[in-house]
């Protein structure tokens, strides 16, 4: 325990000293040894390449070529290569700036692809002039076609980075989703972050440059940087090649790489394997114009194969996770009810390894999905449940209560699962905000397909009635918070009103969901 303690020190000091200069090549040298010492061989591999890309001492720079000759040589299993596939836009000024930085940042990249859809002539036309890449023509060609023949191109063992289209290389990016993929075995992908959309721009070479001088600053090492995802955010994503080659790339139904990206981190946790974001691995992205109907047609699509929307029951819950103030090693044992695909499973035992997450979930595409990741019972939470007495430290209710027939009965009934002093986290929308009730007002109560008046809610309340339940139900509330969400001048003007012909506080109308913490 000592020399682990010892061992994460000395770790934590090496991304100490990278932080105060990223472009150190000595810093990721040290890095690699550090990994080679802890048995992480890929990991120091990839440390030792981006010190050699990095470095400027010629001894120093013939030092590290010799680890990694080493590893090539005597492990070349634990040498894992990359290559690049970057679609090409129309604009020649953005194709010139996003292949500049790309290049210049492409370290030992074995192939870059460039995935031409010959929308410009000017852009075609200057491509076949570069040098340093692979240029396929693939106009005409379905989407998945075209990367299936850009893939051919690539080597045989080869990782692939896809790059979204608009998106180039910033400093460290590369190296950081790189050494994230090989963290452990069970990472089949991970995901860089990217910028949100900049329009209007008439120069691209500027911005880009300003978001290298952010990354150098900001793409830093360490393994606190990542989390898992249930489908990637950003459209630029690197995958182990053995999961590519497993599940066969991508599904040749969709025609976008948004949509296509997502179902393919849905593969992955098919045979096993996560999806992380890698908030250290941080590109910049020059927005382009979107295929709606393509874009639309892929959604409906990932419906039909999935039973699952993608704008619902992906994202973890973090403001009801932040309830849990336990230390991160602590061996809790949580039970998410509702718990979608399990989103926030993910995110317990990303923050509290030693954790054991559970889950109920009652629609059969999300349970399909959640049970591969966690034990997760498919069924209602008002039937009897087969779990043993006092076994959890926590039972989250996030969006759930509203659901039942009976919210106050399940309260009762949990108690039996809850160690002594265990906790109920819940969020319960709020019958009171002044969206609901200034429609009320003018004789509106319209069902809706999300919301605090969505059409599936059985119960409504307010805080005062939470709290009543909460108490009839034998909890002693410890905290109660709330989320909120944009109001207008208009509906602040109406609280006032309100507020002066009511006993209610400011605060009543503004609290979109309640956040409750009740110990057994």
């Amino acid at each position: 325990m000592n020399n682990q303690v010892e061992s994460l020190k000395n770790l934590k000091a090496l991304q100490e000293e990278a932080a105060k200069d990223s472009r150190d090549y000595k810093v990721y040298y040290k890095l690699g040894d550090y990994y080679k010492e802890q048995g992480n061989v890929r990991r120091a591999y990839l440390s030792y390449i981006h010190s050699l890309y990095l470095g400027n001492e010629k001894e120093d720079v013939t030092h590290v070529s010799k680890e990694i000759d080493a590893i090539k040589k005597e492990t070349p299993e634990y040498a894992p290569q990359v290559s690049i596939l970057i679609p090409s836009v129309p604009v020649l000024a953005q194709m010139k700036a996003i292949l500049t930085a790309t290049l210049a940042l492409k370290e030992d990249s074995n192939v870059i692809v460039l995935l031409d859809w010959e929308e410009s002539k000017e852009v075609t036309d200057w491509l076949k002039e570069v040098k340093d890449i692979t240029l396929l023509s693939v106009k005409g060609l379905p989407f998945h076609k075209a990367y299936e023949k850009a893939v051919s191109l690539t080597g045989a063992g080869d990782d692939l980075l896809i790059l979204d289209k608009g998106s180039a290389l910033l400093n460290h990016a590369l190296y950081h989703l790189r050494i994230s993929l090989y963290r452990d075995d069970q990472i089949g992908a991970v995901n860089a972050v990217t910028n949100g959309p900049a329009y209007d721009l008439t120069e691209f070479e500027t911005p880009i440059k300003r978001a290298d001088g952010y990354a150098i600053e900001h793409n830093l090492p360490g393994d606190e940087h990542m989390d898992p995802l249930l489908v990637p955010s950003c459209g630029s994503i690197l995958i182990k090649r053995t999961c590519w080659d497993e599940i066969n790339g991508f599904d040749p139904s969709f025609l976008t790489l948004e949509v296509a990206e997502k179902d393919l981190s849905f593969q992955l946790i098919s045979i096993k394997k996560l999806t992380y974001v890698c908030h250290h691995g941080y590109v910049y992205t020059l927005v382009q114009p979107q295929n709606n109907p393509a874009r639309l047609l892929d959604y409906n699509y990932f419906y039909v194969k999935w039973d699952v929307r993608l704008n619902y029951s992906m994202f973890s819950r973090p403001e009801i996770l932040a309830l849990i103030t336990d230390p991160t090693d602590t061996p809790l044992k949580v039970l998410d009810v509702g718990c979608a695909c399990g989103a926030s499973l993910l995110a317990i035992k990303n923050k509290f390894p030693a954790s054991e997450p559970h889950g109920i979930e009652l629609d059969p595409g999300s349970w399909s999905i959640a049970s591969k990741l966690f034990p997760v019972t498919q069924g209602n939470v008002e039937q009897d449940l087969d779990y043993p007495k006092e076994y959890f430290d926590y039972i989250i209710f996030g969006d759930v209560l509203e659901h039942l027939n009976q919210p106050e009965a399940v309260l009762v009934n949990m108690k039996r699962y809850l160690k002594p002093g265990g906790m109920i986290l819940a969020s319960i929308p709020n019958i009171m905000h002044i969206s609901v009730i200034g429609d009320l007002l003018n004789g509106a109560f319209t069902y809706q397909d999300s919301g605090i008046l969505d059409r599936t809610h059985l119960r409504f309340f307010t805080k005062g009635e939470i709290i009543k339940m909460f108490s009839r139900a034998g909890y002693e509330i410890l905290d109660t918070g709330n989320t909120r969400v944009w109001v207008s001048d208009d509906q602040m003007h109406l609280i006032n009103k309100l507020c002066a012909l009511s006993t209610s506080e400011t605060d009543a109308f503004l609290a979109y969901q309640y956040l409750v913490k009740a110990k057994r």
